[in-house]
């Protein structure tokens, strides 16, 4: 089967050390060089896209023109642009036949998230939500010991990230980013969610249904600036399950970028908090009773790895290029298992906007003094 030729739309800022396009070329020439091959870098910045091409190799072309780009040949594109873009890129991909890949968050609105929902509901392509840290180790351990039964039946979950990321508002020139741009505003992107969200929706296989968001003035901690920050944001699931998610991606802290918890009636997960702490369980059937006097006792996560995640303990370095341990390679292997129809997309664009839009309402709900939003249910959008 002859390798799948990849365009990467974004080739990445170094000029404010973000390169996600760089990112996804390199796994694609490291673990999936048999599979795959980036073959054209679309960017706006003609330098950025023959870098990003240079460093590709095997003749991948740099594009500033996105039509040429999308007419040179490509089966695949991974949307790494800005976030206003993910949507009109993706849609103009899905058209033209492509499959795509898409970064997060998937749509920055609500007229974008209908036209996505449309665009991927017409097309014969594949669309895949593109969200990395739902492929996790640690959450792909949780979700399987939940789908065996461990903790029973699950009715709460967190999901935190928590990133300074102020570094990335400003390039080395002093000029704002688009991040420096959105992020916060209430013409932004909505709420950063589907890093904290995404995994806990894939725990609890739900979909969130009523959202109501607090957040401080970013004038706090940003003099000068207008937008919210520290967001937390209260949902509930159609499932009947409450999930609590809290993004904060401008104090100056420690980061701990993938904290998630779970209950169930048989059983709880929390992961690390820093400081050497570890990830954790208590499960019914396998540990002490809980009780007031002598209650239940935390017990290591990781002791249950080589029973449920013994494929993904056996990868290699090679895994690991992608960045962010080796979620981008598992989500890179399902992306291109969806591509030759061996298995739906894992994140298909319902369960993407599942995991964007209550980001979106959130924003709704901190304009209306943390008011309970419906989120709406794409699958049910119009044709």
């Amino acid at each position: 089967m002859a390798p799948i030729r990849f365009g990467i739309i974004g080739a990445g800022n170094r000029d404010v050390g973000s390169s996600r396009g760089d990112s996804f070329i390199a796994l694609v020439n490291g673990a999936f060089a048999d599979e795959a091959r980036v073959a054209a870098v679309y960017d706006i910045n003609s330098e950025n896209a023959r870098r990003a091409a240079a460093r590709a190799g095997d003749g991948a072309r740099a594009f500033t023109d996105f039509e040429a780009f999308l007419d040179s040949g490509i089966e695949a594109v991974v949307v790494a642009s800005p976030v206003r873009f993910h949507v009109e890129q993706s849609a103009a991909a899905l058209r033209n036949g492509i499959h795509v890949l898409s970064e997060v968050p998937a749509a920055h609105s609500m007229d974008a998230a209908r036209q996505l929902a449309r665009a991927a509901r017409a097309s014969d392509a594949v669309y895949m939500f593109g969200e990395n840290i739902r492929y996790l180790d640690e959450v792909e351990l949780v979700k399987r010991m939940e789908a065996d039964g461990l903790f029973g039946e699950t009715y709460y979950a967190e999901g935190e990230y928590l990133h300074d990321c102020k570094d990335l508002w400003f390039d080395s020139k002093g000029r704002p980013t688009w991040r420096g741009k959105q992020l916060g505003r209430a013409d932004g992107f909505g709420v950063y969610c589907t890093h904290s969200l995404g995994p806990a929706l894939y725990l609890l296989d739900d979909r969130v249904t009523q959202v109501a968001a607090l957040a401080n003035e970013q004038a706090v901690v940003a003099p000068g600036r207008e937008g919210h920050f520290n967001f937390t944001m209260l949902m509930k699931t159609a499932g009947g399950a409450v999930v609590k998610v809290r993004v904060d991606t401008v104090s100056n802290r420690p980061h701990n970028t993938s904290y998630f918890s779970l209950q169930g009636v048989k059983g709880c997960y929390e992961g690390a908090r820093g400081l050497g702490d570890e990830a954790k369980v208590w499960l019914m059937d396998d540990h002490e009773e809980s009780h007031v006097f002598e209650g239940a006792q935390w017990h290591r996560l990781w002791d249950y790895a080589e029973r449920y995640i013994p494929d993904r303990l056996e990868v290699g370095e090679e895994a690991r290029r992608g960045g962010h341990g080796t979620c981008e390679y598992w989500m890179m292997k399902d992306f291109i298992a969806a591509v030759h129809g061996e298995q739906e997309p894992a994140i298909d664009v319902y369960r993407g906007l599942d995991y964007t839009v209550p980001g979106i309402c959130a924003m709704e709900s901190l304009a209306q003094g943390g008011a309970v939003i419906p989120v709406p249910d794409f699958r049910e959008v119009p044709r």
